[in-house]
C-alpha cells in the first residue's frame, strides 16, 4: 500500500473507532456474545440432553452411515455461512456507501484528491472497513469463546454440542479442519472486495444524502441475489448446476464454500470460483481506476451504474453534458 492509501485507510478506520453509534451496536452485539451461553445454559441446559438423545435413537439408520450428510445439517451449514456473508457485506458496504457520500457533500474528497489518487481514496476506504468489520466479527467469537470457557467452569455446557450434534453438524462428519476455515475466509474476503467496490463506485455517482438508499441498492441487491441463490442450493439440482453456482461470483461467495464442505466440489473448483472473482475484482479496479476521480467530483443527478461501466468503456470518464 502506497502514502495515499495507508493515509486514507487510517483516516476512514479512526472515525469508524470514534463513531459512537458504531461502539454502541458492536458493544451490545459483544455484551450479548457473552450472555448468550450462561443464558441458555440455565434456559436449556436441562432439556437439550433429552432433545439429542431422542434425534439419535430416531435416526440410527443415519448415525450407522457415518458419511451422509443429512438435509438438517445442509441448510445448518449453509444458512450459518450465507447469513454470517450477508451481515458482514451488507453492513460493509452500506458504511462505504454512506462515508463516500458523505465526504462528496462535505467536499472533503476535493481535499484528500490534491494528495491522494482516486484509486488509493476507494481502495483505503475499503481496507479500513474491512479490518474493522472483521476484527468486530474476531471480538464477538472471542467473546463467546471466552464465555463459553468461564461458563464452563461453574455450570454444564454441553448443551452447545448437544444441540449442533441434534442438527447433525459435527467436525468429523464435515471433515472440520484448517483447509476449511482457510477456504471459507479466503472466499469471505474476496466476496467482500466484489461487493465493496461495486458500493464505492455506485455511491461515489451520488452528490447528496438523499440519493444514499438507491445507491446501496447496488451493491446490497448483488449481495441479496447470491444470498437468495444460495438458500435455493439447498434442493440439490445435479453436478452442472453445483458447479456453476460454485463458480458465478456473485453466488459462488455464499455457496462455494458450503459445496467443498459437503463434498458437493473438490478444491480444484473452488479455487476456480476465487479466480473468477479475482477477475472480477480486477475488472472493477480498472473501471474505477478510469473514472472514480471524475464520479467523486460530479454534481448532479445519480449516476448509475450502467451509466459508470459504459463511461469507463469508452474511456470518457466523467464527461457529462
Amino acid at each position: 500500500m502506497n502514502k495515499g492509501t495507508m493515509m486514507v485507510y487510517r483516516f476512514t478506520l479512526a472515525q469508524m473507532v470514534k463513531n459512537k453509534s458504531n461502539r454502541v451496536v458492536f458493544g451490545i452485539l459483544i455484551l450479548l456474545s457473552v450472555l448468550a451461553i450462561p443464558i441458555a445454559g440455565l434456559l436449556l441446559g436441562d432439556s437439550s440432553s433429552a432433545v439429542t438423545s431422542s434425534v439419535e435413537i430416531s435416526s440410527m439408520s443415519d448415525y450407522l452411515d457415518s458419511s451422509h450428510i443429512g438435509y438438517e445439517t445442509r441448510t445448518g451449514v449453509q444458512y450459518l455461512y450465507s447469513i454470517l456473508v450477508l451481515i458482514i457485506c451488507v453492513l460493509s458496504t452500506t458504511y462505504i456507501v454512506r462515508s463516500i457520500v458523505e465526504e462528496k457533500a462535505s467536499r472533503l474528497v476535493e481535499t484528500l484528491m490534491v494528495s491522494v489518487k482516486p484509486l488509493a481514496l476507494v481502495f483505503g476506504k475499503i481496507l479500513a472497513v474491512m479490518t474493522f468489520m472483521f476484527g468486530m466479527l474476531l471480538l464477538i467469537l472471542a467473546a463467546a469463546g471466552l464465555s463459553w470457557l468461564i461458563s464452563g467452569q461453574f455450570m454444564d455446557v454441553s448443551f452447545v454440542a448437544n444441540m449442533l450434534a441434534a442438527q447433525g453438524i459435527s467436525g468429523e462428519l464435515l471433515h472440520l479442519d484448517a483447509k476449511v476455515f482457510v477456504v471459507a475466509v479466503i472466499s469471505m474476503i474476496l466476496a467482500y472486495f466484489l461487493f465493496s467496490l461495486i458500493s464505492g463506485l455506485s455511491g461515489a455517482g451520488c452528490s447528496s444524502m438523499e440519493e444514499v438508499d438507491s445507491a446501496n441498492m447496488a451493491a446490497t441487491g448483488c449481495i441479496l441475489i447470491g444470498y437468495l441463490i444460495s438458500c435455493m442450493a439447498l434442493g440439490g439440482f445435479g453436478d452442472t448446476v453445483t458447479i456453476i453456482m460454485s463458480i458465478c461470483p456473485v453466488v459462488s461467495a455464499f455457496t462455494a464454500p458450503a459445496f467443498y464442505i459437503f463434498g458437493d466440489i473438490g478444491f480444484v473448483t473452488v479455487a476456480c470460483s476465487w479466480l473468477v472473482q479475482g477477475a472480477c475484482i480486477a475488472a472493477l479496479l480498472v473501471v474505477t481506476a478510469r473514472v472514480y476521480d471524475q464520479l467523486i467530483l460530479y454534481r448532479g443527478s445519480r449516476i448509475k451504474m450502467k451509466q459508470i461501466l459504459s463511461m469507463a468503456g469508452r474511456g470518457e470518464g466523467g464527461k457529462r453534458k
